[in-house]
């Protein structure tokens, strides 16, 4: 389907809205949420990535999507669900609850829904780096198994999860530290996580903590991207910064409360990048949780003093990267579509000019 075509059903949209009828809750919900519908799903279905580029489409909080020339499709740590209401009692594997001690938390999901689950058609792996619900999304999953044909990859606590969820064993790809996958033009190479959040919940850490989280490198023809997950900052990413040629970091950023320390600080992003050695930083997860909603800002301005060889871009929700042609671009910006103007019709400045004042 073209874009022209996806902009036709945006126009079918406003028809309804200007046209008196009945509208009951559900009515509502399916005509309004995700709030995006299926735009973006098509946009991402009618790309061809150029030669020598990777894509990546930035849905909020982990969740992307990477494409790749030779059609290679991969859905990263999407998350389709709501708000989240954790109580003590419920949530007794839950780090953070253990970091904090509290009988009770809510982590108000901010971003908007820019993608539509059931709309995914051409998905080859849904990639989870570790089972927390926003990682590992059971309204991601369930539609994937029924829509398409992908594989699910994760870590062992990862897979179990997808059992539970009903995904055939068939279709999952069990990865630990060190282990490598391939798909297509794209190669997944896990390495270990820093994620001390996850580190509370197991009750063995040297033995079950690579089980539980990783991180990944995507090698691309194009480029190298390392997905830091829900990591804190460790020495260990000078280790992997040793190991790999990284050109994109996407790195967990955010503003702890004070009792809780689940997300890189602006500082923290900065030496992750610099210890990479990566050439462009991509800072996320801070925009969709109230509990530690941050400022990117800070990030961009801390690599700009520290590290200015470290190009920081911005993304916008449902906004792509392509790389490496957008590595200069700073902050994303949502298009204008000045392209559709047509001056010439235009009442005030056209040749139909008409006076208003």
């Amino acid at each position: 389907m073209s874009k022209e075509q996806s902009f036709g059903d945006l126009l079918e949209k406003i028809e309804l809205m200007t046209t008196n009828r009945e509208i009951d809750r559900q009515t509502w919900l399916s005509e309004v949420f995700p709030e995006w519908g299926t735009f973006l799903n098509k946009e991402i279905e009618n790309t061809v990535v150029k030669p020598n580029t990777f894509a990546l489409w930035w849905f909020g909080a982990c969740s992307f999507f990477l494409k790749t020339p030779k059609n290679a499709n991969l859905l990263i740590d999407n998350y389709s669900g709501p708000s989240i209401a954790a109580t003590w009692e419920r949530h007794k594997w839950a780090g953070v609850m253990k970091q904090t001690g509290a009988k009770s938390q809510v982590w108000l999901r901010l971003n908007p829904h820019v993608v539509d689950p059931f709309a995914f058609k051409e998905v080859d792996a849904l990639v989870s780096t570790h089972d927390h619900l926003d990682h590992c999304d059971i309204y991601t999953i369930k539609p994937l198994i029924k829509n398409t044909d992908c594989k699910f990859i994760g870590p062992p606590k990862s897979c179990l999860k997808f059992i539970e969820y009903d995904v055939p064993k068939k279709r999952i790809v069990e990865i630990n530290v060190g282990d490598s996958f391939k798909i297509k033009d794209v190669e997944i190479i896990a390495t270990e996580s820093a994620d001390k959040t996850v580190l509370f919940e197991v009750d063995d850490p040297a033995k079950e903590f690579n089980k539980a989280t990783l991180n990944y490198v995507f090698k691309t023809p194009a480029g190298n991207i390392y997905d830091a997950g829900d990591s804190h900052y460790s020495n260990m990413f000078f280790k992997h910064g040793k190991e790999f040629d990284i050109d994109l970091a996407l790195v967990a950023f955010g503003e702890n409360p004070d009792g809780m320390t689940d997300k890189m600080t602006s500082y923290d992003c900065y030496r992750v990048a610099k210890a990479l050695k990566t050439k462009v930083l991509i800072p996320v997860h801070y925009d969709n949780w109230s509990t530690v909603q941050g400022d990117p800002l800070e990030v961009e301005r801390t690599v700009r003093e520290k590290a200015p060889w470290i190009k920081t871009v911005i993304m916008q929700w449902g906004g792509k990267f392509e790389y490496p042609t957008d590595s200069n671009m700073g902050r994303y910006k949502y298009p204008k579509h000045e392209d559709k103007f047509r001056p010439e019709l235009s009442w005030e400045y056209g040749k139909e000019r008409k006076i208003f004042y």
